[in-house]
């Protein structure tokens, strides 16, 4: 999951459990930022069940069994990569870079 959180709490990356899995991915955790929402000006928290609960047709819990039934399956990870702020938020950490977030895309998928 990719997640932007301008308030500094979540690490850049994290290694999710499938209970983990579930949570995130039942919470919709992220950020409206400016740049990428119309009107926003501050970053604003945001929380959407499954990352897009305006186009869901069942309860969201059923999406997230669906997905931890899937990673057992299928013997898959769940990853967190926070695109946020990292040192504090908004205003006194610093937001991750795009190189950042591909290094850290790129050491999942290489296992470093």
């Amino acid at each position: 999951f990719l997640t932007c959180d301008a308030f500094g709490v979540l690490p850049p990356v994290s290694k999710l459990s499938s209970g983990q899995a579930m949570y995130h991915f039942i919470s919709g955790y992220t950020a409206k930022v400016a740049g990428t929402e119309r009107g926003i000006t501050e970053p604003t928290p945001n929380f959407s069940a499954c990352f897009g609960a305006a186009f869901l047709t069942l309860h969201p819990t059923r999406y997230a069994d669906l997905l931890a039934e899937k990673m057992e399956k299928h013997d898959a990870h769940a990853w967190l990569v926070n695109t946020g702020w990292s040192g504090g938020s908004y205003g006194v950490g610093e937001r991750m870079s795009i190189k950042t977030t591909r290094s850290c895309i790129d050491s999942i998928l290489d296992g470093t």
